[in-house]
């Protein structure tokens, strides 16, 4: 097989000349941290997503520690998350010194398997404060399930979104549901701000507790006090907050991004969809879920299933190496990581301890073509015929 002379990484950001427009006038106008682009970004995105509010942060897992902060949840809490997700979304609650409670996944959607959700409901009542089920490669949750557990328990739902940017639920954007959702800005998102991350709400509480956390605790942010909407400089932080706000150069990014969501969502269809219509006839392979009955999938990453258990995945991403393809994996399960194996020794997920041996993540962003595309599948079942299978 003729190998391609430039690597191609699992995903690059698409910036154009109308980021970089929107970039020259931040630094032109003198507001280059968190300033009137910052609150731009904030209320277009909440618009997209039909919130009342959109509170931005520095990354997603600060959105989520913020989220929590807001929450009051603390010591002796338990929260019920997804054991196939990135770290983040456990990390946080062991940051705030709660019990993170992991669930299994879907073999098929790797999203949180929902009889886990109730078995530990059953388990724990009343010390479980709150649910962050994880949008896995933006297919979203059986939303409607997890809003009448809430109503039915009183257990705030915090929806980890940070591949969900463009996904949406029975014709509704995913980040109206729950108390809160979070989202995510990084470099390789499906909308880049570089780094970032986004809290949505139509709590108006839980809005303004989230603005004072993320922001040194202050009831007032920069923006207000040194700008003309405000006339005196004196504020005092009401609680110790945190320093976790985006920028005016970062929200620049986003707003060209968010204004130009229509193309990359399209762009990224596209690949997903021809991406499975070469995968069809190979039976090793099993193609990601595209989309369910009610939900409508956002296309972050494209996460197949090695299912010949013969085959070593780390040994097939190796070869893939060889031919210039950059893959990965989304994600090997928090419970197996180090920390959480050690401190939680006894969490046993069969789902996802398969799926960490099967997953792996290959090439796909909006700079990519159909020739990419047609690249990596033909390596896939070139190293599966011809390297693996004759070794």
């Amino acid at each position: 097989m003729k190998i391609r002379e430039n690597f191609l990484p699992l995903a690059v950001p698409d910036i154009g000349d109308a980021e970089k427009a929107e970039v020259l006038d931040s630094l032109e106008s003198g507001w280059i941290s968190v300033g009137p682009k910052v609150r731009k970004f904030e209320e277009e995105f909440a618009a997209y997503h039909g919130v009342k509010h959109a509170i931005a942060t520095s990354s997603c897992t600060t959105a989520l520690l913020v989220a929590v902060t807001a929450l009051g949840i603390g010591p002796g809490d338990y929260v019920i998350v997804p054991t196939v997700t990135w770290q983040s979304t456990a990390n946080i609650v062991e940051q705030v010194g709660a019990v993170p409670l992991f669930t299994d996944v879907e073999k098929d959607t790797q999203n949180m398997k929902f009889e886990d959700v109730e078995d530990y409901i059953g388990r724990y009542g009343e010390k479980i404060k709150a649910i962050i089920p994880v949008h896995m490669s933006g297919l979203p949750v059986d939303m409607d399930r997890f809003s009448e557990i809430s109503d039915k328990h009183g257990i705030p739902i915090l929806y980890d979104a940070a591949h969900a940017v463009f996904s949406s639920y029975k014709g509704k954007m995913v980040g109206g549901f729950g108390q809160m959702s979070c989202f995510s800005f990084y470099a390789t998102k499906n909308i880049t701000c570089g780094d970032g991350g986004i809290i949505t709400t139509n709590d108006d509480d839980l809005a303004e507790r989230c603005r004072v956390w993320s922001y040194h605790g202050l009831p007032k942010d920069s923006w207000k006090r040194y700008s003309e909407e405000s006339g005196s400089p004196h504020v005092q932080c009401v609680v110790p907050g945190y320093k976790f706000n985006l920028t005016d150069l970062q929200a620049a990014l986003g707003l060209a991004q968010l204004r130009r969501r229509d193309e990359l969502i399209k762009k990224r269809n596209d690949l997903i969809i021809y991406y499975n219509e070469l995968f069809e006839n190979l039976d090793c392979i099993e193609t990601p879920v595209f989309e369910t009955a009610h939900g409508k999938w956002g296309n972050h990453v494209y996460v197949i299933k090695i299912l010949d258990e013969q085959i070593d995945r780390d040994r097939f991403m190796q070869e893939l190496r060889k031919l210039n393809i950059g893959s990965n994996l989304h994600f090997y399960p928090v419970h197996k990581n180090i920390y959480y194996k050690r401190k939680y020794p006894d969490v046993v997920l069969p789902n996802a301890e398969w799926l960490m041996q099967r997953i792996l993540t290959l090439p796909l962003c909006t700079k990519y073509s159909r020739q990419d595309v047609e690249y990596v599948v033909n390596s896939v079942r070139y190293v599966y015929d011809y390297v693996i299978n004759e070794a």
